[in-house]
């Protein structure tokens, strides 16, 4: 991902050609309703509330991306602003104290970031800022990103940030956001073992919810479109006004290359139409070739 100042700089290289991707791809913060302190809905609620997008997206962005309206974006079929807790520090200061009047304890958790990643610190820090400000005691985890990754599945973390879910239908949302990846089957091959292990692993914040998941399963089912957006748009409604998870901006990729580098984005599918060119995990170069120097 550039930043906006770079960006527009290669932009007036006349040797350098730059494309961004569209702005679908969607960073969450996870919250482990399995672990305390997140087990308390007041909790979630009030680190939901602390956070202060515009002012994250502004800074660590440059607002080169949009702050977060819903934990999907606009051009997903689950996006709903509804439920979404956005910033308001006088609701994140009460929730906090709701939690103390509910457990008798200060609302605390710690969050991993890349130990020796300026930018994952600096992240981290300005969300503990955000904390610091609710009453609420953030303390930062740093670990390597095979240890984070190897803690995160399965389910770990107080709360962590990870980017998993992305794009404008379900395929990179779903398994992310189910509780119950069997759709109700108590038969179900993953509620076995060894495969048991394997059961809701995808689901970070470690949430059940038969509300939401039936909402999701009816959607998959639904062969009306409007009706299925319907559905998927509730079930993200359920899921935000529980506060499972939340997210504070959204992210985009851009891709510079020298104007002599031909063919990017150009070759098409077997299938018809054209093939995504920047994804999550990497850049599809097929096609490519250099022509003259």
């Amino acid at each position: 991902k550039l930043g906006r100042v770079l960006h527009k700089d290669l932009q007036k290289n006349k040797n350098m050609t730059v494309i961004e991707s569209p702005e679908e791809y969607y960073p969450s913060i996870w919250l482990n309703n399995r672990i305390a302190p997140f087990t308390s809905k007041n909790a979630r609620v009030a680190v939901s509330h602390a956070i202060n997008r515009v002012d994250f997206n502004k800074v660590r962005n440059r607002d080169y991306t949009s702050a977060a309206t819903s934990i999907v974006g606009p051009a997903n079929i689950m996006y709903n602003t509804k439920g979404f807790i956005q910033y308001d520090l006088k609701k994140a200061k009460a929730a906090a104290a709701a939690y103390k009047t509910e457990t008798g304890l200060d609302l605390e958790f710690s969050f991993p970031y890349t130990a020796g990643s300026t930018e994952s610190l600096a992240n981290a820090s300005l969300i503990q800022k955000y904390m610091t400000e609710a009453g609420i005691k953030m303390n930062l985890l740093p670990l390597t990103t095979a240890e984070i990754i190897q803690r995160a599945f399965p389910q770990q973390f107080q709360a962590m940030a990870l980017l998993l879910m992305e794009g404008a239908g379900t395929a990179f949302i779903a398994p992310f956001i189910t509780s119950d990846v069997s759709g109700g089957n108590q038969a179900h091959i993953l509620r076995k073992t060894p495969l048991a292990v394997l059961y809701g692993i995808l689901n970070l914040s470690a949430f059940t919810d038969t509300v939401s998941d039936e909402l999701l399963w009816s959607a998959k089912a639904e062969p009306n479109l409007a009706k299925r957006k319907a559905l998927y748009a509730k079930a993200t409604q359920q899921i935000q006004s529980e506060a499972r998870l939340t997210t504070i901006a959204y992210q985009k990729y851009a891709l510079a290359y020298r104007t002599n580098v031909k063919g990017v984005g150009e070759l098409g599918l077997t299938a018809g139409g054209k093939r995504k060119l920047m994804t999550n995990f990497g850049i599809d170069f097929t096609g490519v070739y250099k022509s003259g120097k």
